[in-house]
């Protein structure tokens, strides 16, 4: 925000369903068809991404395919969101369920790639898919799935304190762990705010579609950590560095999901976390610019890349939010 100057991707990179997104909102509020015809032009841009070993397929077929589909009831957008979400089921490690990042994710800043090693993260991107296909064709292998990978991020991820590790390595032909580290963190075992944040919405996620009480416990073992280290503003980049950049786009992360139980289903249950709703919303607001910009987020804290910066998927999750909260509703 402070030179203007756009860091550009040509593909998307791992947040181009979120773009996507975006152009559906404004094309819907605004009543221009042009922007949904070019969504949809998107959208089939992104079609070759179908094919690659990428975690971040989830995101990239639910914002767009999938959300597409509910928008204009196109059945091809269908099959590629269908397509998208069996392909990936079919990335489950066999011996614990878990979602690994995958050999060719794609994500700008770093290069890591594995089928096993699993990111907190994954609870959000991998699983989103899951929740979408299981309420569409009813087959379980999407519930089973989902839960799979929910409790071995409970099991390995979560600490006593209700923090999360970012990454864990498993070894190749048995459910055992072999490290755990982080890119994006201060160090091994401190705790990334974004990465908390996925690991909130997730959970809170897995607990409202599947009742479970053990995905309760851990949303609000987790909330309970964010909550007791910055309460309802914007978070620092990690929690174990308070004085450094904040990440605006992990507080969007979370808003959109509280946004979501509140349009939903705003039962007695929910309410204990939705009441933050409107405060973390006003928390982020010194961090909004006039045209709708929400800055201040941290795309890569320890190689100094986009930490100071609007990033797309933090303007993406407010405007879902407000969106939500505009129609009255959320479309899938």
């Amino acid at each position: 925000p402070d030179t203007g100057v756009w860091e550009t991707v040509d593909d998307g990179d791992w947040c181009g369903g979120h773009w996507v997104e975006c152009l559906r909102i404004k094309g819907v509020l605004e009543g221009k068809p042009e922007l949904i015809e070019e969504a949809r032009m998107r959208t089939e841009m992104l079609r070759p991404k179908l094919e690659k070993d990428d975690q971040f397929r989830g995101h990239r077929f639910y914002y767009s395919a999938a959300r597409m589909y509910a928008q204009t009831h196109d059945p091809a957008l269908r099959t590629l969101a269908l397509a998208a979400s069996y392909a990936m089921r079919a990335m489950a490690i066999p011996h614990n369920g878990a979602m690994p990042i995958g050999h060719e994710v794609q994500v700008k800043s770093t290069t890591l790639a594995s089928r096993r090693i699993v990111a907190v993260d994954n609870v959000h991107p991998n699983i989103r898919l899951d929740f979408w296909a299981l309420e569409e064709t009813g087959d379980q292998v999407f519930a089973s799935g989902a839960k799979r990978h929910l409790d071995v991020t409970i099991r390995d991820f979560l600490r006593e304190d209700g923090s999360t590790v970012e990454f864990i390595e498993y070894a190749k032909d048995k459910d055992e762990i072999l490290r755990h580290f982080t890119l994006l963190g201060v160090d091994h075992d401190s705790c990334w705010s974004r990465g908390q944040a996925w690991a909130v919405a997730g959970f809170l996620r897995g607990w409202r579609v599947f009742g479970k009480a053990r995905y309760l416990d851990a949303a609000r073992a987790t909330f309970g950590y964010w909550q007791g280290k910055c309460g309802d503003a914007a978070p620092a980049w990690d929690f174990d560095d308070p004085d450094g950049p904040v990440d605006t786009s992990a507080s969007a992360i979370v808003i959109e999901q509280l946004t979501r139980m509140m349009i939903e289903d705003n039962d007695q249950a929910a309410q204990e976390f939705t009441r933050h709703l409107d405060p973390m919303i006003v928390g982020l607001m010194p961090h909004m610019r006039g045209r709708g910009r929400l800055v201040d987020g941290c795309f890569n804290q320890p190689r100094e890349f986009a930490n100071r910066n609007e990033l797309i998927w933090g303007t993406a999750y407010l405007l879902m939010a407000l969106s939500y909260l505009e129609e009255g509703r959320v479309i899938c």
